[in-house]
């Protein structure tokens, strides 16, 4: 009994289903304009312009400002702040001095993190993270951080850049020839990709 109840309710609802939706498609198939309607609404998204925001001048500016500024203190003063090193806060320094002497201020970092562990491994109050002018007869000690940077710096340039000398392995020849291996060569060049990627 209850099946024949569906069929004789679902008969009639779908053939009414069925009317009505043929006579809505057959209104919508004489409507001419709604095609028209269609193709006029799509050529006017077509044709109008599309415009664009243009940035505001003073970011331009600030880009400007920041692309032309020299990165190389502050890569040096974190540098020496990441390792503790009592150097830090020098970094503006140390790329005056290279720059006057035209040597790469990341070489000097490089060869005192080889040789002193950035100034922290070295006789008291020395100032001199380089081991420069440190042998078997004495060692050299400067006043301050600046003269020992000064003095390493110009010694650099004159007694190895002016002779060819600029690459950590050359420079290990007159430098430190004894090197095992070239195992202070390798460091400095490690400690120089290390500073030019910013990974430490």
């Amino acid at each position: 009994m209850k099946s024949w109840l569906k069929v004789i309710f679902w008969v009639p609802s779908a053939v009414l289903c069925l009317v009505i939706f043929l006579q809505v498609y057959t209104k919508l198939g004489r409507t001419q304009g709604v095609q028209g309607l269609l193709r006029q609404e799509i050529n006017t998204v077509k044709n109008e312009p599309i415009v664009f925001a243009a940035l505001p001048r003073a970011a331009f500016e600030i880009k400007t400002a920041l692309a032309s500024e020299d990165a190389r203190p502050l890569v040096i003063d974190h540098y020496f702040t990441h390792y503790a090193s009592p150097m830090a806060g020098l970094g503006q320094y140390i790329v005056d001095v290279a720059d006057h002497y035209k040597v790469d201020p990341y070489l000097i970092v490089a060869i005192a993190q080889q040789e002193s562990n950035l100034g922290k491994i070295m006789p008291d109050n020395c100032h001199n993270a380089w081991g420069w002018g440190i042998h078997s007869a004495g060692t050299l000690c400067f006043d301050s951080w600046k003269e020992g940077i000064t003095t390493f710096t110009s010694g650099l340039a004159d007694k190895y850049l002016a002779y060819g000398l600029r690459t950590p392995e050359e420079i290990m020849t007159k430098y430190n020839s004894t090197s095992p291996g070239g195992a202070w060569a390798e460091g400095v060049t490690q400690f120089l990709e290390a500073l030019q990627t910013g990974d430490w």
